[in-house]
């Protein structure tokens, strides 16, 4: 009995590829798109994409039809993780049918597609910026659309990329012993991005490699360098509060930069 069931689905398999392999190699454009219709419709989009590529050049510029094959064939690159692919598609789509009822649908896919696209943080961002500018050109074309709404989301997912990216650069120059770097760094990261869930940390990390950096500073250098300490350590007790997590520490450090002032302007 098992050795008829592996049969019959050995039979069945055989059969369905040998279904599909004549229809690939058919001229009956009928036969082929409801083939990959149905394939689509199972989600084998690997099969289903090389048929609606034969009827792309098959149907030409016969628009209805056309249409139909550019729409499924962008979803079968979104459905397989070809997202590149399918920002293409969905792109060519809607400016080949401006005026589809699919319109708005595509020209958002395409936008989203670029979203999914984006690499993670810790690699190079340029098509991060690039895709939050398309999604903001879209919400500037399509603004009361329900698609609006959800580019604003993606937009705010980007820029906590964008953040996380600055912020993995502050750490690495703090680590790195290069503090000059790590000041400014953060003192940017603050400056474009106001709204940063790192803020108390970044400021806390400003006072504490400025004082790093002071005290590797040649002698002559030193003093002035500190003085920044404790203006960054009153910024940061300002912005953040006495009972701040790094408080205790700013104080600190706060103290031990006054301290050293006083040991060099004694010399002096």
């Amino acid at each position: 009995m098992r050795n008829f069931c592996f049969a019959l689905i050995s039979l069945m398999l055989f059969a369905s590829c040998s279904d599909y392999g004549k229809i690939y190699k058919s001229k009956n454009t009928g036969l082929k798109y409801a083939k990959a219709v149905q394939l689509y419709q199972k989600k084998d989009y690997a099969r289903a994409l090389p048929l609606f590529e034969q009827l792309r050049d098959a149907y030409g510029r016969i628009s209805d039809s056309l249409e139909q094959v550019y729409y499924y064939s962008a979803y079968c690159h979104y459905g397989m993780g070809e997202y590149e692919f399918a920002s293409m598609f969905f792109k060519d789509y809607t400016e080949s049918f401006t005026k589809s009822k699919r319109h708005t649908e595509c020209a958002y896919m395409a936008v989203y597609c670029d979203y999914k696209s984006v690499r993670s943080h810790e690699l190079d961002q340029s098509h991060t910026l690039k895709t939050i500018g398309a999604l903001q050109s879209f919400i500037n074309y399509y603004p009361n659309t329900e698609y609006a709404l959800k580019c604003n989301d993606l937009i705010d997912q980007l820029r906590e990329t964008l953040i996380q990216k600055e912020y993995s650069h502050v750490i690495q120059y703090y680590r790195m012993g290069n503090y000059r770097a790590a000041v400014v760094s953060a003192k940017n990261t603050l400056k474009m991005y106001s709204d940063v869930k790192q803020k108390e940390e970044l400021e806390y990390l400003i006072v504490k490699s400025q004082y790093l950096y002071a005290m590797n500073s040649i002698e002559k250098k030193r003093a002035e360098r500190l003085k920044e300490v404790i203006d960054f350590a009153n910024d940061y007790v300002y912005s953040n509060g006495s009972s701040a997590v790094h408080s205790k520490e700013i104080a600190e450090l706060s103290e031990k930069a006054k301290t050293e002032i006083k040991k060099i302007t004694s010399l002096i």
